[in-house]
């Protein structure tokens, strides 16, 4: 066998090789720029999270079922704290 014939029909599929992952390396820088610019809507420059309307509405409604669980449990303890006032009232006479 010749080497130069070997060398020689290996070129053609060294190239492809090379060209493949340049293109391979083009799509990944193109996705990457994809993503960070997709990451600055989402994250400011200080590193806060920018809240889009769909995220600040679940959060409001997050926040008014939490509002509206802390006032029944509020409700629930004074009624409590009643009923064990008048229980030790009720006990002392």
């Amino acid at each position: 066998m010749n080497i130069q014939a070997i060398i020689t029909s290996l070129i053609p599929v060294l190239l492809a090789a090379i060209g493949f992952l340049i293109t391979s390396i083009n799509g990944i820088e193109n996705r990457m720029y994809q993503v960070e610019s997709k990451m600055m809507q989402l994250i400011s420059p200080d590193g806060q999270v920018v809240p889009s309307p769909e995220n600040a509405f679940q959060r409001q409604v997050i926040r008014e079922e939490f509002m509206m669980k802390y006032m029944e449990a509020l409700n629930r303890l004074t009624l409590l704290e009643e009923k064990v006032k008048e229980h030790k009232e009720r006990s002392h006479q």
